[in-house]
């Protein structure tokens, strides 16, 4: 016995080491560095591209926010998703609960949504600058635990919204002043209060129930403060992914009234989103922590919306695996989430043909449901064997996968945007013809059109095209002239312009020709449409929700206006 006792210490150190070590390495190890979020789709912008890094003011909101029950088991809920909630100068979410002591407070009656007070330090910690507390379950125990729950949130430095010590200070909005921008931010609950009416007309601490009056009032005050309104709101049924008609007529009210931006809740799974005159909207954003998970409450929906004095100037959407632990969803995957709750775009189209020399386009009808105009996933047969490779953009990079083995990358210094697949040269041989920025001898990012094909047994550069003077956003294969050749149609850059135009190209041995160029427009995601056999492909892209300016100039270039150019070199 008295033998193993020194050995049973000098493990008992050891062991005792080894965690000091660790907890050093992780203490002195830099915090991981945010996701590239530029990656994600923007459903909004005011402009037309992207906005800079450093423009104006940027809102980070997030659903649903639950910190008890199953989520208690989750050490650190928010690991996942710190690095980026931090890029944003507010952060909003939806408190869905109390704080309270788990033991001494009572149950509420229902669904118990009690959360303990280390709560606000993981908010804290996270990034979270704002919570809103309009909702069904912040009067779980009545106004004295709403007021606590302001009063801990408070007192760890967050703003809480849609509650006060009276309806008058609840409904009333909040100031941020940001880089120069002015936003004001309210709160409003749509649901009833599932423990009945006697906490909410108790005196006390109260939240900001929806009331259209007072509502409107209180939106048209923040208009005139502010140079953009944001409106949360607790609203529509629980589990269902269509909207209700009572969401779209508040939404209506609210932005007759001022609002520029409107983010829902409560449902628990993401719902669409809509855009009107430069406003938007997103009926629910679904849960973000919370301890469900069973079909689409799994999906969340984060948005990053960007002010200036002029208002609301883009909104970017970031999808997100919601539960005890969130992460960002992978484009990739998000694919589904995205199409399905993004705004509707009215798609235009036209048909082009070939006479002689000249190509006459003219607009035609296309169908309006969601395309992906973006390449990210194909398959060919690059090597002539008859086996078809896999050819992904992952990133911004170009990787070929040969019987699930990767065979070819594109260099680093390539940034690439958009491919297609085909025959881009018209040599009876499949290559992809990619769009890509990459650096000139001055270090100035330029964009080119390059192709990439299997010659002598490895993946080459066929054909580096010169940079282009208008970037090149997308780009597709296919005859769209209907003389059986593979046409180059190309959504590109106006000079000095924030628009689109869209071109089609035919390769003339060593280079592309111009036959035909749209008018400028505020378009994007650029599909062709297969027509009937024998026939020319149809060009469709969608037009960019925009104010009422942008929507005269899309009746002026499309319903009345039939376009004929002529080709140049």
């Amino acid at each position: 016995m008295h033998t193993t006792r020194p050995f049973f210490l000098l493990l008992l150190s050891l062991l005792l080491l080894i965690l000091l070590a660790r907890r050093t390495r992780m203490e002195t190890e830099a915090p991981p560095a945010p996701p590239d979020l530029s990656l994600y789709p923007w459903l909004y912008l005011r402009e037309g591209v992207p906005p800079a890094a450093d423009a104006g003011a940027t809102l980070l909101a997030v659903g649903d926010v639950m910190l008890g029950r199953g989520v208690l088991a989750e050490p650190d809920p928010f690991a996942d998703v710190t690095s980026w909630l931090h890029t944003a100068d507010l952060v909003l979410g939806n408190f869905e609960g109390v704080i309270a002591d788990l033991h001494a407070s009572p149950t509420p009656p229902g669904y118990d949504l009690r959360m303990p007070s280390t709560a606000v330090a993981q908010l804290h910690a996270a990034g979270f600058s704002v919570m809103g507390l309009a909702n069904n379950h912040s009067l779980d125990l009545g106004p004295a635990g709403l007021e606590q729950t302001a009063a801990q949130l408070t007192a760890a430095g967050l703003v809480v919204v849609g509650a006060g010590p009276d309806r008058e200070t609840a409904v009333q909005p909040t100031l941020f002043t940001i880089n120069n921008t002015r936003l004001a931010l309210l709160a409003f609950n749509a649901i009833p209060d599932p423990v009945g009416q006697d906490a909410i007309l108790s005196p006390g601490w109260t939240r900001a129930d929806w009331d259209a009056a007072t509502a409107v009032a209180a939106v048209a005050d923040a208009r005139v403060q502010a140079n953009g309104v944001i409106v949360s709101i607790h609203w529509g049924y629980e589990y269902q992914l269509q909207v209700d008609p009572a969401q779209r007529r508040l939404a209506q009210a609210l932005f007759d009234a001022g609002a520029d931006l409107i983010i829902g809740h409560h449902p628990h799974v993401v719902q669409e989103t809509a855009v009107e005159s430069g406003r938007f909207v997103a009926y629910s954003l679904g849960n973000f922590v919370f301890d469900q998970g069973q079909g689409e409450t799994g999906q969340g929906l984060a948005l990053r919306a960007i002010f200036d004095d002029d208002g609301l100037l883009g909104v970017q959407a970031l999808p997100v695996h919601a539960g005890p632990r969130p992460q960002l969803m992978a484009l990739e995957t998000a694919v589904p989430l995205l199409t399905r709750m993004r705004p509707a775009l009215q798609r235009l189209g036209f048909a082009c043909s070939r006479s002689t020399a000249d190509v006459i386009c003219q607009p035609t009808e296309v169908p309006q449901d969601p395309q992906t105009g973006p390449f990210w996933s194909g398959e060919i047969d690059l090597t002539g064997d008859g086996v078809v490779e896999l050819v992904r953009r992952e990133g911004e990079q170009i990787v070929i996968y040969s019987e699930g083995a990767e065979v070819w990358r594109g260099l680093p210094e390539w940034r690439v945007v958009d491919m297609a697949l085909g025959d881009p040269n018209d040599d009876g041989r499949m290559e992809a013809i990619l769009a890509l920025w990459k650096e000139d001898e001055a270090g100035i990012p330029r964009s080119h059109p390059f192709i990439i094909g299997h010659r002598g047994g490895r993946y080459t550069l066929l054909w580096g095209g010169s940079p282009v003077a208008w970037p090149i956003h997308e780009l597709e294969l296919g005859d769209v002239t209907g003389d059986g050749v593979d046409n180059l149609v190309v959504l590109e850059e106006t000079a000095g312009s924030q628009q689109r135009t869209i071109s089609i190209w035919r390769w003339h041995g060593w280079g592309y020709t111009l036959l035909w160029r749209s008018p400028p427009g505020p378009y994007r995601d650029l599909v062709l449409l297969p027509a009937a056999s024998g026939q020319a492909a149809v060009i469709s892209t969608a037009v960019m929700p925009q104010n009422s300016t942008g929507d005269a100039l899309q009746q002026t270039l499309w319903r009345h206006n039939s376009s004929r150019c002529l080709p140049t070199d």
